[in-house]
């Protein structure tokens, strides 16, 4: 037996394992006692110290060599917990502090200097030697606890399989809620800890209905549980003893594989779920009500009615598969419905404005494009006005369209020729920028020490009279430069940190006002 003082409080545990559980297990928000409060004897054997790790875990100093501790904490484990009348007992017969000792046995495994000196050598204090009895050599921790699991107890230091497909998990909520799901018998003061302390199970939310409604035990597969419970939660209903009969009796035809999909349908089809409804929709008050022209109200058409077809096409494809409940493929289908009613005029009206104004800009913008863009405006477009823009080439389509807006051959090259040139100058425009904001981010010293940022310094070259760009290749690298052809005096420049193109740009500018 072993007494645990942490101030005046006095706890007793059977184990080292069980003391090495209760020092660090989880203390909901309490603040961790300091080491020199905390004290640890056995009835027998003395005073145990305890150390704080530089991990923030505690632990325990007992006498002995490596072999020597593991065997008696796993001894100790073994009499004490585990094998209670000559039976191997699982997690879920054991407490939840009872199997958080044996966890903290099986962690020695890994994490020896829990109740090790790790430091030091094989042999104990002092006069005390090695059992001649143990073997000799090299002794590996992990390799023997967890062969001492095994033989002992039949599973790793991870526990036993909770369910036959899935891998060992060592939390103990997780074995109670598997047990309670296959309907095993636990004793009640194992079900309370988990009653009166639900942040334990915070991990397996499917666990509470099964610790509060007994009828839920062993009734339903895993799958079609935690999709019950899955639903219930999203619908902010209850499960109780009252409604059990009623949701068992609904889903006694889903399969054992069954999913969300499968216990929505089953549940909406007893009467259990409500329908999905949709929110009220809030109209934009400055979009358009009415269309502008016919040309408008065949757009908006067009445009609704693809945009339904689409949705209520993937819900029905999503259906099929069984992606989506038939409660959601309801849904959906509405809200496609609502959503055709409810489509604005803003795009339609836009469109037939620019066409009414014969706004050129806007409409090139929008229907001298690739085939697959704006789609339901060119069709009615087509089916309004005549003009296919979809069946033929870009030119035609091109040439179309000016002559929709008045344009004769002449004045479209006109306008082709000035859309040019305004886009070269925007170009220009956007490169200078770059330029300029590329050369304002570097520095430039000159001969009189006075520093510059790279557009300062350009700037200030060209108002110098440096007029002309020279390069230099060096092996495989060239150099740049500006150049005063009047004082016969050049000043270096660098691709790199755009002081290059800058000057590049301020040249040409300087060239094209001079040419103007």
């Amino acid at each position: 037996m072993y007494v645990i003082h942490i101030g005046e409080r006095a706890e007793h545990r059977t184990t080292l394992a069980g003391v090495l559980q209760y020092l660090n297990d989880e203390r909901d928000g309490k603040v961790l006692p300091r080491v020199e409060d905390i004290a640890v004897r056995h009835v027998e054997r003395g005073t145990i110290p305890v150390e704080r790790l530089a991990t923030g875990k505690f632990a325990v100093r007992p006498p002995g060599t490596r072999r020597a501790i593991l065997t008696l904490v796993l001894d100790e484990v073994d009499r004490f917990i585990v094998r209670v009348g000559g039976k191997v007992l699982r997690p879920h017969e054991m407490s939840r502090a009872a199997w958080g000792a044996v966890v903290a046995a099986g962690r020695l495994a890994y994490f020896p200097e829990e109740a090790i000196d790790m430091s030091g050598n094989d042999a104990g204090p002092l006069f005390e030697t090695v059992d001649l009895f143990e073997e000799q050599g090299p002794f590996d921790v992990t390799q023997f606890v967890c062969g001492e699991f095994v033989r002992r107890f039949g599973y790793g230091t991870n526990g036993p399989l909770y369910r036959p497909s899935a891998p060992p998990n060592c939390r103990h909520e997780v074995h109670v809620a598997y047990a309670l799901l296959r309907g095993d018998k636990l004793r009640e003061c194992i079900i309370n800890t988990y009653r009166d302390h639900p942040h334990y199970a915070r991990s397996e939310p499917w666990m509470r209905p099964l610790i509060e409604v007994p009828a839920l035990r062993g009734a339903l597969s895993p799958s079609v549980l935690q999709a019950l419970c899955q639903t219930m939660r999203a619908e902010k209903l209850e499960i109780t003893s009252y409604n059990a009969g009623k949701l068992l009796a609904a889903l006694r035809n889903v399969p054992e594989d069954g999913n969300y999909v499968h216990v929505d349908d089953a549940l909406y089809a007893a009467g259990v779920l409500p329908s999905r409804t949709l929110s009220t929709s809030k109209a934009v008050a400055a979009e358009p009500a009415q269309p502008a022209t016919p040309l408008a109200a065949r757009i908006h058409t067009l445009i609704a009615d693809r945009s339904y077809k689409e949705a209520v096409h993937k819900a029905e494809v999503d259906r099929a598969a069984l992606q989506i409940s038939q409660r959601e493929f309801d849904w959906q289908t509405k809200a496609a419905a609502a959503q055709r009613l409810a489509y604005g005029f803003d795009w339609a009206n836009r469109v037939a404005l620019a066409v009414l104004e014969r706004n050129v800009a806007v409409v090139l913008h929008i229907f001298d494009s690739p085939k697959d863009w704006n789609t339901e405006s060119k069709r009615a477009l087509r089916d309004e006005l005549g003009i296919d823009v979809l069946q033929c080439t870009a030119a035609v389509r091109r040439r179309q369209l000016f002559d929709l807006c008045g344009f004769s051959e002449a004045e479209q090259a006109e306008w082709e020729t000035q859309e040019a040139d305004a886009k070269a100058r925007q170009r220009a425009e956007r490169v200078i920028a770059e330029a300029k904001s590329r050369a304002e981010g570097t520095t430039y010293r000159l001969e009189t020490g006075q520093a510059m940022n790279g557009r300062e310094y350009v700037d200030f070259c060209i108002d110098a009279g440096f007029s002309q760009l020279l390069d230099e290749q060096r092996g495989s690298a060239k150099r740049y430069w500006i150049h005063d052809p009047v004082k016969r005096v050049s000043r270096p420049l660098r691709a790199k940190d755009g002081t290059l193109d800058y000057a590049r740009a301020r040249l040409s500018q300087g060239a094209i006002a001079e040419a103007a």
